[in-house]
């Protein structure tokens, strides 16, 4: 760790930097969990129901851990649609924007990725209570930011890697009381792109009832992508199956020079987020309670 006390504000600053380019935390993040080791006492935003929960199966809480990234997502092009005709047949398809999808994702790693190291530094097993925001950072860019607790085995057996897990303390619990555990937090992210075609602003501007079948497509398709990638992630971290806490559908247009003038694309961004879940003992299902009727 970098001496903090030896540095100016100028260069914590300049050091931060190397250190995250050199793929560790920066300064305060470093002097932040030495103080948290030397002190031996935790900081968490688990409710106490959470904290009770996660020590009855074997674990203790550590500290409160986060990771954050700054990140400049590029711009989609007018191209990027990839509409060449023009016509009532002339049907446009749903693209993928690989720049928008690989830019989410990368923030995400970058900030899920700096929150398992402080799991680490602190000598955690794993993260639970995770929560992830994405909000506008006012000198420009996105701030990807996830928060979280790193809990640690009260017993002799310890993860080779600290998983993460979206889980609430109590979820947590009871995933652990029935046989399974947290593998780890997945993405299932894509982001789809679909040219505003002559039938489709015809079904827009219609005075009577009738689906906008380009829409309808450009949403299915991007979801569908979103939750191939999301069972993709599933399987890289050894889980058998995902417990999805959110999954958002966000829609917006742009300008689009092809096909003429005053046309627009429409761009859907669909996100899984979830825990990768996997059995590691056989239980006995809990007898189903008795049906009285009320008569």
């Amino acid at each position: 760790m970098i001496p903090f006390e030896d540095l100016t504000p100028e260069e914590i600053e300049e050091a931060s930097i190397q250190e995250l380019e050199a793929g560790r935390l920066p300064v305060r993040a470093q002097q932040r969990l030495a103080m948290i080791n030397t002190d031996h006492a935790f900081t968490s935003d688990l409710t106490i129901n959470e904290h009770h929960a996660i020590r009855s199966v074997g674990f203790s809480p550590v500290g409160q851990v986060m990771g954050s990234c700054v990140y400049r997502v590029a711009t989609v092009t007018s191209w990027s649609c990839g509409f060449s005709g023009w016509g009532y047949n002339s049907a446009a398809p749903v693209r993928e924007s690989d720049v928008l999808r690989d830019g989410m994702l990368e923030a995400r790693r970058l900030a899920v990725g700096r929150m398992r190291q402080e799991c680490v530094g602190l000598g955690g097993d794993g993260v639970v209570a995770v929560t992830l925001t994405i909000v506008p950072f006012p000198a420009g860019g996105l701030e990807f930011q996830v928060v979280g607790t790193a809990v640690r085995a009260d017993g002799k057996v310890r993860a080779k890697k600290p998983f993460m897990s979206d889980l609430t303390g109590q979820d947590f619990a009871k995933l652990m009381t029935a046989g399974w555990l947290p593998c780890g937090l997945v993405f299932g992210l894509s982001v789809g792109i679909r040219h505003d075609d002559w039938r489709t602003q015809n079904q827009q501007g219609s005075w009577s009832n009738t689906e906008i079948t380009g829409q309808t497509q450009l949403v299915q398709a991007t979801r569908h992508m979103a939750r191939k990638r999301l069972r993709e992630e599933a399987a890289h971290v050894g889980g058998t199956g995902v417990v999805i806490r959110n999954s958002e559908l966000r829609v917006w247009h742009q300008s689009c020079s092809n096909g003429g003038e005053h046309q627009h694309d429409h761009l859907a961004e669909a996100v899984y987020i979830g825990t990768a879940i996997a059995q590691y003992r056989r239980t006995t299902p809990a007898a189903p309670l008795p049906m009285v009727r009320l008569r």
